[in-house]
Order: C-alpha cells, then sequence, then structure tokens
C-alpha cells in the first residue's frame, strides 16, 4: 500500500509539472537552446521593454493632436470675510462653496511642431523593434558559440577516453611481459603513470563540459540544476558553405542590408532629424482653440428670516371731522439663525443654473524670452543628428572591418584544419608503427608514450581546428543574413 501511495505522488509530481519531464526526455539542440534564449534572455527582455516603452511614447504624442479635457471642482468652507461666488461679493459670513468647470484646449497650428515629434517617435520605435532583433542575433551567436564549445570539449573527452583505454589495455599487456621476466619493472611503473595522467586529463575535460554548461545555461537563462542533455551532431555533418563562393566584399555588401544594427543607426538618424525639426518649430508662435464651461454655489451658515414688528405712523393722515387720522405702515425685522446641514444645500439646483457660465477662444503664445531655452534645444538637437551620423560611420566601418577580419580567420581555419587532418594521418601512421615495435620489444617505454602522446595532440588540435572553422563559418553566415544553423 505504502508503494502505492509512493507512485501515486510520484506520478502526481511530473503530471503537474510537464516542463520537467520535458527538458528532462528531450535533448536540447541548437534550436532548442536559441530559442529558449530568445524567449527568457535577460537582454532579449530588457530590449523588449525599451521597445515597449517607445510604443507608450509614440502612442501618447499621436493622442496630444486631439482636444484635451478636463474637469475640475472644488467644495469647502469658508469662515469670515470671503467671496461669495455666487454675487461674486466679499461678504463676512461663514459659508459652503462649491465650484464646478469643464475646459478644452486644441493645438491648431504649431509650425508641423508635433506632427515632426510623432514622426521622430515613430522612428524612435522602429529602431527599438529593430534593436530587439540585434539583441536576438547577438544572444544567438554567442550560444551558438557555447554550443559548438561544449561539443569541443565533448569531442575532447572522448578523444581522451580512447588515448585512457589504449593506455590501460597497454599497461595490461606490459603488466603480463613484466611478470614473465620479459621487460623490466621500469616499463610498467612509465605505463601506470600514463594511465594516471590520461585519466587526470579526462576527469578534467569532463570537468570543463559541466563548467562550460553552466555558461551556456545562463546564456540561455536556464537555472543552474535544471537538467540539461545536449544533442551531439557529429561535426562533419554540420552544415558549412563554400569559404571560396563569396568574397568578403560582397559579404559585406549582404550585411549592410540584413544587419539589425546598421537598420538601428539609420531609424535614429532619422528620428534626430525629425527631432530637430519639432525643436526648430517651437520657436515660432502657436495658435489654439479653447473652451470652458463653469457654474458656482454658495450658501451663508445663517439663514435670514422675516418677523412682523409694531405698525409705525407715517406723515400721512386722514381729515375726519376735527380729527387727523394718521397712516400706520406695517413694520418688519430680520433674525438669524444657524442652519443645519441639510438647509445649506437649499437652492442648489437654482444655483448651480442660474451661475452657468461659457467660454471659448482662440489663443496665442509667443515664444520672445525663455531663457536661450528654445535655441538650446535647436543646438542640441543639430548636434545630436551628427552624433547619430558619427554613429552610423562608425559601425560601418567596424562592420566592414569585423566581416573582412572574420573571412580571414574563416580561411586562416580553413588551412589549419587541412594541415591538422594532414597531422593526425601521419601520427596515427607513426603510433601503429611504434606500437608494433613496442609490442616486440624494439621500442622503450617512453618512446611509445612519446608517439601516443603525439597521436593525443594530434587529434585534439584537429577537433579544435574543426570547430573553430565550423564557427568561424558560422560567424561569416551570420553576416550574409542566414541565421545560426547547424
Amino acid at each position: 500500500m505504502r508503494k502505492l501511495l509512493y507512485w501515486l505522488v510520484v506520478l502526481t509530481a511530473f503530471a503537474s509539472n510537464p516542463n520537467v519531464t520535458a527538458q528532462t526526455s528531450v535533448k536540447w539542440d541548437l534550436r532548442r537552446c536559441v530559442e529558449y534564449a530568445l524567449t527568457n534572455n535577460i537582454s532579449v527582455r530588457q530590449a523588449d521593454i525599451q521597445a515597449r516603452f517607445s510604443a507608450i511614447v509614440l502612442k501618447q504624442s499621436r493622442l496630444q493632436q486631439i482636444p484635451s479635457l478636463n474637469f475640475s471642482g472644488n467644495h469647502g468652507f469658508s469662515f469670515g470675510r470671503s467671496l461669495d461666488y455666487s454675487t461674486n461679493v466679499y461678504t463676512d459670513n461663514n459659508v459652503m462653496y462649491e465650484q464646478m468647470g469643464l475646459n478644452s484646449q486644441v493645438s491648431l497650428f504649431n509650425w508641423n511642431s508635433q506632427r515632426n515629434i510623432i514622426k521622430s517617435n515613430d522612428y524612435s520605435y522602429q529602431a527599438d523593434m529593430a534593436a530587439i532583433d540585434k539583441a536576438k542575433n547577438d544572444i544567438a551567436l554567442n550560444v551558438a558559440r557555447q554550443y559548438l564549445l561544449v561539443l569541443l570539449d565533448m569531442e575532447q573527452a572522448a578523444v581522451t577516453g580512447i588515448q585512457l583505454k589504449q593506455s590501460q589495455a597497454q599497461y595490461v599487456n606490459t603488466r603480463k611481459q613484466v611478470d614473465a621476466g620479459a621487460l623490466p619493472e621500469l616499463n610498467a611503473a612509465e605505463m601506470e603513470a600514463q594511465v594516471a595522467r590520461d585519466s587526470a586529463n579526462l576527469i578534467g575535460t569532463e570537468t570543463q563540459i559541466e563548467i562550460d554548461k553552466l555558461t551556456l545555461k545562463a546564456l540561455i537563462n536556464l537555472p543552474a540544476d535544471a537538467a540539461f542533455d545536449l544533442e551531439v551532431p557529429p561535426v562533419e555533418q554540420i552544415p558549412v558553405d563554400n569559404i571560396l563562393e563569396t568574397s568578403p566584399a560582397v559579404i559585406y555588401d549582404m550585411a549592410i542590408r540584413s544587419q539589425p544594427q546598421i537598420k538601428v543607426n539609420n531609424l535614429r538618424l532619422l528620428a534626430a532629424q525629425k527631432n530637430y525639426e519639432a525643436a526648430k518649430g517651437r520657436q515660432y508662435p502657436s495658435i489654439s482653440l479653447f473652451g470652458q464651461l463653469g457654474t458656482a454655489f454658495n450658501s451663508s451658515f445663517k439663514a435670514l428670516n422675516e418677523v412682523p414688528l409694531a405698525d409705525q405712523p407715517t406723515p400721512a393722515y386722514v381729515i375726519n371731522g376735527m380729527d387727523k387720522l394718521y397712516v400706520y405702515s406695517p413694520r418688519s425685522g430680520v433674525v438669524t439663525s444657524k442652519k443645519n446641514f441639510g438647509q445649506l444645500w437649499d437652492g442648489y439646483g437654482n444655483q448651480v443654473k442660474n451661475n452657468f457660465g461659457q467660454g471659448i477662444g482662440i489663443g496665442v503664445s509667443v515664444p520672445l524670452f525663455n531663457g536661450w531655452s528654445a535655441k538650446a534645444n535647436i543646438e542640441k538637437a543639430k548636434w545630436d543628428i551628427k552624433s547619430k551620423s558619427l554613429a552610423i560611420e562608425q559601425d560601418t566601418l567596424q562592420l566592414k572591418q569585423d566581416i573582412y577580419a572574420a573571412y580571414n580567420q574563416a580561411l586562416g581555419s580553413f588551412h589549419t584544419y587541412k594541415a591538422r587532418q594532414k597531422e593526425v594521418t601521419i601520427a596515427e601512421r607513426s603510433f601503429e608503427l611504434a606500437s608494433k615495435r613496442y609490442d616486440i620489444g624494439a621500442m622503450q617505454t617512453i618512446e611509445w608514450l612519446t608517439n601516443q602522446s603525439n597521436l593525443y595532440n594530434a587529434r585534439i588540435n584537429k577537433l579544435i581546428a574543426q570547430y573553430d572553422f565550423v564557427f568561424k563559418m558560422k560567424v561569416l553566415e551570420f553576416y550574409k543574413g542566414q541565421g545560426i544553423r547547424l
């Protein structure tokens, strides 16, 4: 029962985490490494964030062409002498007041300054999008370099393992001959020392594999403890173009049209030029249209109530016989009383309606003196254009230099690889003859070990030259816009 529960827990864990199953069951080839890096590498993600920032700036500059609309309102209490917002007269009353307004403004003419800003932001956004492609290309090239380095480590480990087996087999044969008295004990000691050296070399190459794997994991942003088993294609089957098919000049022409960095520089130059035009437009008058709506409400804390008083005689009278009957007029007074909170709102609708006002107009803004800021912005924009032009010139020269250097390095690697192939053939023949002589006792152990070491070094040097040539060719393919392929 316990075993059944244990396996249920294990199966549930694997089912709930398909990534673990996928990572442990599928080997990582270069395509998968590159695709994972393009999605998860921090540099690529940062470039994507910068492009999103540029998209927001572009959207904001476009929306600034439409009229603005803002509502404002305030509600408060005033004590002592204050302005009655319903009559616009100062009084000595404690009051509750409220004001509301709606304002709108739109630019009618600004010498195309806003449109040039929009174009500049649009070019900057396109440049940042191209910068994402550049970041992807850079990380793809770095991943390919590290991937090939791990493959080279594995090949070196395989060669070292073969030499270790040869040394172990030769040690066994030598030990038998020493025990039989055919060879001195020194031969066995020298062979045993060689086995130890080869074992240490194998441990070193296997350790280097893990170290370079960790570097590759870091490049693609994979956790260091994640399962990571590489697909190992035979280096002879890796497709490589004929280095003599195209000249470096042709590769350079291809790179100028395909490399994202050149596109980034050109777009940033266009953005700087439009920014300069916008800065020039801001030194001239601008015209805008505005409109506003507003109303107000005002209520005193005290209520005024009229009360009747005793009638007051007037100078007028009526003669009734011998008597004068004076005319009395009614008289009233005003009594103040404190309002409760509900009474403070009496007449709210009427006041808001009666105080409602509207306005519309045209505004002109003329920059007369602003601390030389307008001129400074023009000058800075002008020098920014010069800076962007120099960046294009520098990167173009650097690209040509890199391509010609990569071509010559690839050509040199090709000839080195051919020479190393011949060296291996000769070393294998020499080692075969040395082994035959050693087996019949016609050669000392130290001489046989020297031949074996020469063969080992020749094979390692051939592998290094072969992988170096493959990578140099991949760099040229990258400049030709073919991407990274193994």
